[in-house]
């Protein structure tokens, strides 16, 4: 039996390189989907969660929108196919606020210990916008085929 996915989106300040911050997570858990992006993409925890659910499924599928799993999550953030559009809108660049997002296995993502300065992104509903952007992230398999 799998263990439900979960997702966990932390907010670093500027002073902390995301590159850096990305790498050093993703080797400590290798099983887990790593990206830093930009801090303005997302507010809301549950909304990237549920963008990470579509890449993690996307991926167990076969069906990537890129090769790589952390790619297809910023394409999927940024509503884009296009890979330079979505590291414009969406990519984390050094000496700005940035998001830390690690998704996957419930057990391995509840493991993930990450700086005292990183704030977890709250949980809460939804929102309209949140909504229509979740769509169109799912959406764009179609626009890719």
């Amino acid at each position: 039996m799998s263990s439900r996915v979960e997702t966990r989106c932390y907010a670093v300040g500027d002073e902390t390189d995301p590159t850096t911050a990305k790498d050093v997570l993703a080797r400590r858990h290798p099983s887990l989907l790593v990206q830093a992006v930009k801090a303005g993409t997302a507010t809301n925890e549950f909304f990237v969660e549920m963008i990470c659910a579509q890449t993690l499924r996307a991926q167990a599928s076969g069906v990537l929108l890129a090769r790589k799993p952390e790619i297809d999550l910023l394409l999927r953030l940024a509503s884009t196919t296009q890979i330079s559009v979505a590291i414009a809108k969406a990519g984390a660049k050094r000496g700005t606020p940035f998001l830390v997002i690690a998704a996957g296995d419930s057990r391995a993502v509840r493991a993930v210990r990450v700086p005292a300065e990183w704030r977890r992104l709250d949980r809460f509903e939804l929102s309209d916008a949140e909504l229509e952007r979740i769509e169109r992230a799912a959406l764009l398999n179609a626009a890719r085929s």
